[in-house]
């Protein structure tokens, strides 16, 4: 109950193309995918964290898949977005977060989207960034899980941008305000890291783009027709002898001038903002 009270509505309903293919292709629903991938990243630490040489088994390499190691495809996107490092405590104590919001993510998704469409969402961001190595080439080790968590997550943060979570484990900050700052850093980064960057990012996020895009205009088209139904049911609603405020200066009423703000002075007159010069 919490979540649905927390979602932002236009997000939620489906588009019409994936409810005429959910009926054909419901086999690709898979249950739990996010959490899934959650733990294959967890599992992938653990194994690095012992063995750290078999890090290059996983990386994309397009010479290597040529010469018949077909795995790496895709094999890329198993490495964790948090390496196992120098500083061995805090990256692990990062990676339980990132399965404890990992999980939180997929049941979001699911509840919202149902099974179907959360899959075919990460389906569709699995197959972009194959398609970015296989243009522009790989960036960095780990890239995988760390693009594929941020396009994730800012599907989220975008049905649910009311739910808190607590920075430092202290500073309570929204999610909404946290995918702001990702999408800024994002931008900023397409910018300055050049053309491979670039193609990378507009790739992983290119599905989200497609659903979110048309929806936030539709939101935006659909909150400026309220308003002016608004405006105009409020001047219909009171008629100039009805009207509560008058500027005794110019005439002017909140029927007749709705946009208007209305104060009293000392000299107890009520005049408009306009006639006040404000």
């Amino acid at each position: 109950m919490g979540l649905v009270n927390a979602s932002l509505r236009p997000f939620l309903h489906p588009v019409s193309l994936s409810n005429s293919l959910e009926p054909k292709f419901r086999w690709m629903a898979f249950p739990g995918l996010i959490r899934g991938i959650g733990i294959i990243h967890f599992f992938v630490f653990v194994l690095l964290i012992f063995n750290p040489e078999t890090l290059n088994s996983f990386t994309f390499h397009e010479a290597k898949i040529a010469k018949g190691e077909y795995w790496r495809a895709i094999s890329f996107i198993a490495l964790p977005p948090i390496l196992p490092g120098g500083m061995l405590l805090l990256s692990t104590l990062l990676m339980f977060f990132v399965m404890k919001i990992t999980f939180l993510i997929n049941d979001s998704l699911e509840h919202a989207w149902g099974e179907f469409r959360t899959s075919l969402y990460v389906y569709a961001v699995l197959a972009c960034m194959i398609i970015a190595n296989f243009w522009s080439g790989p960036l960095f080790s780990g890239q995988g899980g760390l693009f594929l968590y941020e396009a994730i997550f800012i599907a989220f943060a975008t049905i649910f941008p009311n739910i808190e979570f607590r920075l430092f484990l202290v500073v309570p900050v929204k999610i909404g305000i946290l995918a702001i700052i990702l999408a800024v850093i994002t931008i900023l980064q397409c910018f300055t890291g050049g053309l491979q960057v670039t193609a990378h990012i507009l790739l992983t996020f290119f599905p989200y783009l497609v659903w979110a895009v048309p929806r936030f205009l539709k939101w935006y088209i659909m909150r400026g027709r309220t308003a002016a139904r608004r405006n105009a049911f409020q001047r219909q609603a009171l008629t100039e002898g009805e009207a509560f405020h008058k500027c005794e200066q110019c005439g002017a009423t909140d029927s007749s001038h709705p946009e208007r703000d209305f104060r009293v002075t000392e000299e107890e007159r009520e005049l408009c903002n306009a006639c006040l010069g404000e």
